[in-house]
Parts: C-alpha cells; sequence; structure tokens
C-alpha cells in the first residue's frame, strides 16, 4: 500500500504510464477494437437490457486490473479480477443500464463492458484515445456523451478533456483550458449536459487544484472552484449538488456549485468516488487499500472493505449513478 505522499499525482509516474501508451499500438494483449461492424452494433443497439447483479468494480492502477465485487448492502465479497488488456487503470463509472467505462491509461483509451448476471462481459469496444493519457470517464445515460479527463496530452503536454458523441469510437473534440501545464483529474457531466473538470496547475507551488466548467462539453471553460490542495474526483448528486475529493483533506459537498464545505473525512488517499444507483450510498476508492461506503446524508464511513488486490484508483458501482 503506498504511503499518502506517494500519490499518482508525480510526474515521474505519469510519464512511466505516458511511455505505455507510445507502445500500446498493435501490442498482444491491446483490447478489441471498437471500430468492427459487430461490436458497433452492439454498443449502439436498441435500449439497455435490463441489469443484472449487484457488482462493485474497482481498479488498480500499478496492479494492471480491475476487480469485481459482488454487493450485499455494504458488504462486498471478492467475484473476480480481469487483467486481459488493461493497463494503468484508474478513473471508472456505471452507467444506470449496466454498461461500464474504465479508463486504460497504457494503451491510450476507454474499455467499456456490460454488466450480467455473472458479472461483466467483454470489453465490447473500445473509445480512442490516441496521443492522450486518460484518467476518469463520466458517461450520460444513454450513452450518447461521454466525458475522458485526461492527466496529459502528447501535443502540448497539458491535460485535456476528450469528448465523445453519439456512441462514436473516436472523439468529436478535445477541450482544454487556460495556458498553464496542467494535471487532468476528475471529470463529470451535469444534468443539463455540462461538463465539469477538476486539474491540478503544476505552475503553482500549492493550492493547485481547480474545476472549471465547459458549458454543453463545448468551449474554453469557465473557473467554478479554485484553491483545492489536490484535486481528484468530481460527481454531481440527483440534486445538482457538486462533490468533489480534496486529496489531502476528504470530500467536499457543495449547495449546487458554490457554498462548498468538508464533508467526508477520515481517508488515507482518496481518488475517485461514484454514487450508487439510489444513491444510497457514496463509493470512495483509498488508495492506501480501501473501499469506502459513504452515507451520502451524514458523511460518515458506513464500510471499509480492505482492497483485495491492491490499492484501488477507481470506484464504480453498477448500476452507477
Amino acid at each position: 500500500m503506498l504511503p499518502l505522499l506517494e500519490t499518482r499525482r508525480s510526474l515521474p509516474i505519469l510519464g512511466a504510464i505516458a511511455a505505455l501508451v507510445g507502445c500500446a499500438a498493435g501490442s498482444p494483449g491491446a483490447p478489441p477494437s471498437a471500430d468492427s461492424s459487430s461490436v458497433l452494433a452492439a454498443l449502439r443497439s436498441g435500449p439497455d437490457a435490463q441489469h443484472y447483479g449487484n457488482d462493485v468494480y474497482s481498479s488498480q492502477l500499478y496492479g494492471n486490473d480491475a476487480t469485481v465485487y459482488r454487493r450485499k448492502g455494504t458488504s462486498l465479497e471478492p467475484l473476480e479480477t480481469l487483467h486481459g488488456g488493461i493497463s494503468a487503470p484508474q478513473g471508472t463509472v456505471a452507467t444506470p443500464g449496466g454498461w461500464w467505462y474504465l479508463t486504460n491509461g497504457g494503451h491510450a483509451d476507454v474499455l467499456i463492458y456490460r454488466t450480467t448476471a455473472n458479472g461483466p462481459k467483454g470489453p465490447l469496444g473500445t473509445l480512442d484515445d490516441a496521443g492522450e493519457l486518460p484518467i476518469n470517464v463520466a458517461v450520460t445515460a444513454d450513452r450518447n456523451l461521454v466525458a475522458v479527463s485526461n492527466a496529459t496530452g502528447a501535443g502540448s503536454g497539458t491535460g485535456s478533456v476528450s469528448v465523445y458523441l453519439n456512441r462514436s469510437a473516436h472523439s468529436s473534440r478535445v477541450l482544454t483550458y487556460g495556458s498553464d501545464l496542467l494535471q487532468g483529474q476528475g471529470v463529470a457531466i451535469d444534468s443539463h449536459g455540462n461538463c465539469f473538470w477538476a486539474f491540478n496547475d503544476e505552475s503553482k507551488p500549492s493550492a493547485s487544484g481547480s474545476i472549471v466548467e465547459f458549458d454543453q462539453c463545448n468551449g474554453t471553460g469557465t473557473l467554478v472552484l479554485s484553491g483545492i490542495t489536490s484535486a481528484g474526483g468530481i460527481v454531481f448528486d440527483r440534486s445538482g449538488n457538486l462533490y468533489y475529493i480534496d486529496e489531502a483533506k476528504g470530500i467536499y459537498k457543495c449547495r449546487q456549485t458554490s457554498q462548498c464545505a468538508l464533508f467526508a473525512a477520515g481517508f488515507g488517499l482518496p481518488t475517485n468516488m461514484n454514487f450508487d444507483g439510489k444513491q444510497s450510498h457514496l463509493w470512495v476508492a483509498d488508495a492506501t487499500g480501501y473501499i469506502d461506503a459513504v452515507n451520502p446524508q451524514t458523511g460518515s464511513i458506513e464500510q471499509k472493505t480492505l482492497s483485495i488486490d491492491g490499492d484501488p484508483y477507481g470506484i464504480a458501482p453498477a448500476p452507477g449513478s
């Protein structure tokens, strides 16, 4: 397990992952392409089928794997661990229909799985994020809008947000903010179709984290929050309230996108979070080796589960929020 100060935010670690991106093309372990007609037909077909199972997915950056847990209340029992084609995974999310998206930094793409009664099936396809380092992902319920946070990029080297429309396997545009060197972190889509992006500014010596809003997931972005010690994952609840992780302090809850206050603490290194389908719990990936179930009313940690496959950097209850 990693000590608090040895976080994924260090540039040497990001550089090592970026090196994996450069050699991923054509590698034997690469996941299947989403360009084949059979895969596209499966991904585009009709309404989502009924969701079966009650799983929670976690991703282990340094283990190059993802773990499937079967959930009963807040208790988690390991079901299986996935390895094939997974390299440097981090942020992850599941839709209400049971589609599971997993960032795959080592291959510069996002893997797409389907939840079944016996665990996830796939990957059934990918989102191509060539030249970028995907670190987090947000998806609308109909899957017609996907936003991927990139920690760094091959061009300018700064972080960005890749936007995918109408279930395309290729991005429609890439969003950036300002001219500083940014490390992308969390990403979320609100109920109005706006993208929110959390990042850390490498040019600032401290409190370098900020969150910006891209209206309709387009344009140059508007600053929403700043002064975050170390920004991590972000998510909205059904009332439109923004939650964000400050890895040094815990989880903050805002009234809409302002009047933010510390909501939950007691973590070692919180990195990412997502609500379950009924928003009965906020699930948190703690990269000191735990998965936490947080009461969304009180902010208390109701269950702390030891990760069986190393330190989790992403968490996705299925169906997702």
